[in-house]
Parts: structure tokens; sequence; C-alpha cells
């Protein structure tokens, strides 16, 4: 048994140097942030042209925006499951890639 009963997915003792440790917490952290800095304006964008141009209510376009910003996130919940369990992560990168690409290239 290894010290502290981690072991790899052969069996073996871990190497501390090579496995654990933040640095995959912190990449998430980052990540996070990034993806808010990229959310959070297109959503107050999103908002201030339903009420301005659309002359819908700020109540009524902000539950617009955000049930368009929770539609999004669901549609990453069905690319989830379509990687786990039909196709492999690469295959569906490159398959959703290029719409993620021209979502993100209307937006400017």
């Amino acid at each position: 048994m290894a010290p502290g009963g981690f072991v790899d997915w052969w069996g073996k003792a871990i190497n501390k140097e090579v496995h654990g440790g933040v640095r995959a917490a912190w990449f998430l952290y980052v990540l996070t942030v990034v993806t808010n800095v990229v959310i959070v304006p297109n959503l107050l964008n999103l908002v201030t042209y339903l009420h301005r141009t659309m002359h819908m209510g700020v109540s009524g376009s902000a539950t617009t925006a955000t049930n368009f910003i929770g539609a999004t996130s669901g549609f990453a919940l069905i690319g989830a499951f379509l990687s786990d369990s039909n196709i492999t992560r690469s295959r569906t990168m490159l398959l959703f890639g290029p719409f993620m690409f021209l979502v993100m290239d209307t937006d400017c």
C-alpha cells in the first residue's frame, strides 16, 4: 500500500511531484474567471439591447437574457453527454469547435 493510501491507475504509489497539488484547481479558477469576463458583458449588452431597441421592460429583458444564458449552458451539458457516451473528446471538439467560433464571431 502506498503512503497515504493513494495509488495511480495501475496500483503503483503516486509520485507527489507529478500527481496531485493545486495546479488543476488554479486552472479551473482562472478558467471560471475568464469565462465570466466573457459572459457577463454579453449578458449586460443583451439586456441593454432588449430594453432599448426591442422596447422590452427591464425585468422582461433581464429574464430573457438569463434564460438565453441558461439555455446555452444546457447545451454544454448535452455536448458533454455526447462526448462521454458516443464520441471521443477530440472528435467532439473538432465537431462543435467551428460552431463555437461562429457564435463568438457573430457576438462582435
